[in-house]
């Protein structure tokens, strides 16, 4: 087993915090040979430029998820890299809109890598927004449904009422899987050291993603950080995710939406592009909401095609 890469999975739906899960993880084994696939859904790749500094060899995968058809491609040449690279651990972070379901039987698929072992799965559960997404965003089950390890994210800002129902529901819904708080992404390296390594049958067929309205905003250099925050509170209710990095004048900063809360911070890299990725399930009023938005700063906002 030695020889072996070992695969630990982090997957959860949007803004749960795994990329914050991940550089724990990538601290706790600080002196190992790791490897990393990211994994989003936007053309624009955020998390890469958040992580890449950490010191772990890495790959990312843009603009759909990496177990659907439209990339799997991408996934399959990333493990076969792995496997010439030889890592110790290869830590692959889904993509937030992603059905994860698939995995073993990919890993397992007439013997291609026999050199990566799959650990499990860690899920991520955000307890201010659990109850309004996972029966709304099939994906949302289906990410927990995998998991040997669920992390109820947010319980420092969470009110005592959102907790118990998410822990309620969680135990009810997912026996058997242990739940565990973890705040600013803390978790313990026992907790990780004790990932299942047996899992049982689970459905192979590859879904499709979560049916989602997508939108890739341009923003102006000249706009302030105030400015912006105005813009984004005309819509941000009607999305599941905004993100992406943005120079204002001569500052850059880093946007990170999730639900209706705004967070626009002076952040560290040259990936500022001025491009958000909004996301978004498909019954909700994106549409009319931001082409109300977009009226009162035409002058500094522009939707462009993720294409371009």
């Amino acid at each position: 087993m030695s020889d072996l890469c070992e695969l630990i999975l982090i997957t959860g739906f949007l803004g749960a915090g795994k990329t914050t899960v991940l550089r724990r993880l990538l601290g706790m084994n600080a002196g190992k040979r790791v490897h990393l696939i990211v994994n989003e859904f936007g053309k624009i790749g955020v998390d890469g430029a958040l992580l890449k500094d950490l010191g772990a060899t890495m790959d990312e995968i843009v603009n759909g998820s990496i177990f659907c058809v439209c990339r799997l491609d991408q996934f399959e040449a990333a493990l076969d890299e792995v496997q010439k690279l030889k890592p110790e651990l290869l830590i692959v972070e889904a993509s937030g809109l992603s059905d994860p379901t698939a995995i073993r039987s990919l890993l397992e698929q007439g013997g291609r890598y026999p050199d990566i072992h799959y650990r499990g799965c860690i899920a991520l559960a955000d307890a201010t927004r659990l109850h309004r997404v996972i029966d709304t965003a099939r994906v949302c089950h289906k990410q927990l449904s995998v998991a040997d390890l669920i992390l109820l994210t947010k319980t420092d800002i969470a009110l005592p009422d959102q907790i118990a129902a998410a822990e309620e529901l969680l135990h009810t819904r997912y026996p058997g899987i242990p739940v565990v708080h973890a705040v600013e992404g803390n978790i313990a390296k026992e907790l990780v050291d004790t990932l299942s390594t047996s899992h049982p049958a689970l459905d192979e067929s590859y879904a499709r993603d979560l049916t989602l309205q997508k939108r890739c905003l341009e923003i102006s250099q000249k706009m302030a950080p105030d400015e912006l925050r105005s813009f984004l509170r005309l819509f941000v209710e009607d999305t599941h995710r905004i993100k992406g990095f943005v120079k204002l004048g001569e500052k850059t900063f880093l946007v990170d939406c999730v639900g209706s809360y705004i967070k626009v911070s002076p952040a560290q890299s040259d990936q500022a592009d001025n491009r958000l990725v909004v996301l978004a399930s498909e019954g909700m009023p994106l549409r009319k909401s931001l082409k109300e938005a977009l009226a009162w700063y035409k002058d500094s906002v522009c939707e462009v095609s993720q294409n371009t």
